[in-house]
């Protein structure tokens, strides 16, 4: 049995996770410096490759062994082909996945080795989401953790709506997180239907969150002014880069995730993504607690930088013995 086999052991027995979102084509320039204004810059190495929050989740979550489902709508172009083949190869299942024939949505990426900043242009504002219909569709039965991607409020709050109530007629329950880049005015009532829910530093930054902690607290006084019976309360992660991350528990007792230096910066695209879906396989499959989780997604974005892509991510997990 070869080494992916092994990892897969990890998560035997586990239900589908489903990442609900989007997929886009990432257009990556590596230059040695970023661009000033009015003049050019040779890039020294460019590449496309498959992109957005829910299918670089998904990419993780797969490469750690777990069975993993991605929704979003996805485009017939001749340009996205390539694509929908890799997450074929890889095992990333996308049979629910709506189609449609517009362009498909694209990210222009600037990666500087200079100032190891990843600098992102995204096109996909003219392209449509999944809708509750598509949504309906889904055998719930099948998933034991759904992760949304914090967009389009209304459509995804009905999402989750049906989630909650699967759970309440079933005693094994679906876990819901969701990632939160923007709008947050809009997305932060999605947050009384999650169990977790992950906040970017870049979100932190619009608001005037200098800290993590600065961050935490003003997310915690948000739940407390949230009016209605029964509300769930989430237990909070802030994605803070190289500071590593703020967490935030079900009583509002702050702590820190410390992140783990990297000497050598490859390639930082994704990392959100592979501290998330990290974060996920180490609560769900190996049951580890929120705070151990956290460690563990931080030591693994760290290693993920270290290289282009995520399929290296999973060479420093050992194998169980079979």
């Amino acid at each position: 049995m070869d080494r992916c086999d092994n990892r897969l052991s990890w998560a035997a027995g586990k239900k589908k996770v489903l990442c609900v979102g989007n997929a886009v084509i990432d257009c990556i320039s590596i230059v040695r410096r970023f661009p000033r204004g009015m003049r050019t810059e040779r890039s020294i190495k460019g590449y496309f490759q498959r992109g957005g929050h829910a299918a670089n989740t998904a990419t993780v979550l797969r490469n750690l062994g777990m069975s993993v489902e991605l929704f979003c709508l996805l485009s017939n172009n001749p340009m996205f082909r390539i694509l929908l083949d890799d997450m074929r190869l890889r095992g990333i299942e996308i049979d629910n996945c709506p189609r449609c024939e517009n362009p498909p949505p694209f990210s222009s990426v600037i990666l500087s080795k200079a100032s190891k900043t990843c600098t992102i242009t995204n096109c996909s504002s003219l392209f449509p989401y999944v809708t509750l219909e598509d949504f309906q569709k889904l055998d719930l039965g099948k998933y034991g953790w759904i992760h949304f991607k914090g967009s389009q409020s209304k459509v995804t709050a009905e999402m989750m709506k049906l989630v909650a109530a699967y759970n309440e007629e079933h005693e094994e329950k679906i876990l819901i997180s969701m990632d939160v880049n923007a709008e947050l005015k809009d997305i932060f009532p999605l947050t009384s239907y999650c169990d977790y829910v992950f906040f970017s530093k870049q979100l932190g930054f619009e608001h005037g969150w200098n800290q993590p902690r600065d961050a935490c607290k003003t997310i915690d006084k948000m739940l407390r002014q949230r009016c209605g019976i029964n509300l769930k309360r989430p237990f909070v992660v802030f994605l803070w880069g190289s500071r590593g991350a703020g967490l935030l528990d079900h009583n509002s007792s702050y702590s820190r995730s410390h992140a783990v230096k990297q000497r050598r910066i490859v390639d930082s695209l994704g990392a959100g993504e592979a501290f998330v879906g990290s974060f996920i396989y180490a609560v769900y499959v190996r049951q580890r607690t929120n705070s151990a989780a956290a460690d563990f997604a931080n030591r693994m974005a760290s290693h993920k930088c270290r290289r282009a892509g995520f399929d290296h991510m999973a060479d420093i997990l050992v194998a169980p013995v079979l």
